[in-house]
């Protein structure tokens, strides 16, 4: 169903930016062929300090199909402060967020704005085999479309494909920058709980880009088990269970058995997904001890 021009919300899509890249260019065309009837504008959130995002802006033709907008979000690292900074300087009545390296799909924002006639925080599933090589993605396997937005606790939005009304997202103050990872699943919650409707379409509408350098990867590994783990903490007061120790044992012990120095033929696990995993665990551990996160 396509919603009258009359109805649609004004809408700002906000992209943090860390360290530039020249595949925003892809994301940017991507927006720029989406089927949403209506004008929007594209907040850029440099959160980089170095320059070249403003510099690629200035030299480079850039797509008529919306204005641009740059914010220096430099003052603080970190993607919340940037998508923070980004959501006080766009002029949208609905926010919509994705990420630079990623790819929408053509649906995107017409998805996400006529979710956001309902409901006040949306989301939508992501998909991999896009946009990513056989390398990164035996590095990571991802959920399926209908596993993802969910967990033990309350559902949530993905970063990379969320929209919120703009004075619900002002009303509770951007999103948490003490978090250095789970900082959309941090929103959802608090959003939830101070209650705020919530949606998540499971259809993929966004092309997500896996880490295909095991550096990377390994330092977005760690700050996912210790950020996840350390939301699990901080929520266990308004009734989010507990880790449990019997799982976090199992895990550990699935990773000894499963380790590198066996035959790949007979663990299943390519030395980065491995590698990977005991980051995710290192994290998860040192977060569980420090927040208490770990229980029976």
């Amino acid at each position: 169903m396509v919603m009258p021009i009359s109805d649609m919300p004004s809408v700002s899509v906000i992209i943090p930016v860390g360290a530039f890249d020249e595949m925003l260019a892809a994301q940017l065309r991507a927006l720029a062929d989406q089927d949403f009837e209506g004008d929007f504008q594209v907040v850029l959130a440099d959160n980089s300090g170095s320059g070249e995002l403003r510099q690629y802006l200035e030299t480079c033709p850039l797509p008529a199909r919306f204005s641009t907008v740059y914010v220096d979000a430099s003052e603080a690292k970190g993607a919340a402060h940037a998508r923070n900074r980004g959501a006080d300087a766009a002029t949208g009545e609905l926010l919509a967020f994705c990420d630079a390296d990623d790819v929408v799909h053509r649906d995107w924002l017409s998805t996400l704005t006529r979710m956001a006639t309902h409901f006040d925080l949306v989301g939508t599933a992501v998909e991999t085999s896009s946009l990513n090589g056989e390398r990164a993605l035996s590095w990571t396997p991802s959920l399926a479309p209908e596993h993802q937005g969910g967990n033990s606790f309350r559902p949530f939005a993905i970063g990379a494909s969320m929209a919120c009304r703009a004075e619900v997202y002002h009303s509770l103050g951007g999103m948490n920058n003490e978090f250095a990872a789970s900082q959309d699943v941090e929103f959802s919650w608090r959003a939830q709980l101070a209650g705020h409707s919530f949606s998540f379409d499971h259809e993929p509408k966004v092309s997500y880009r896996l880490r295909d350098r095991l550096g990377p990867l390994l330092r977005q590994s760690y700050r996912a088990g210790y950020g996840t783990t350390k939301l699990v903490g901080e929520y266990r007061r308004h009734g989010c269970p507990p880790l449990s120790i019997r799982l976090v044992l199992l895990r550990w012990g699935v990773l000894i058995v499963r380790n590198p120095l066996l035959p790949t033929s007979i663990t299943k696990l390519s030395r980065g997904h491995w590698l990977r995993a005991l980051y995710i665990r290192v994290g998860e551990l040192r977060a569980g001890i420090e927040y208490r996160a770990i229980g029976w």
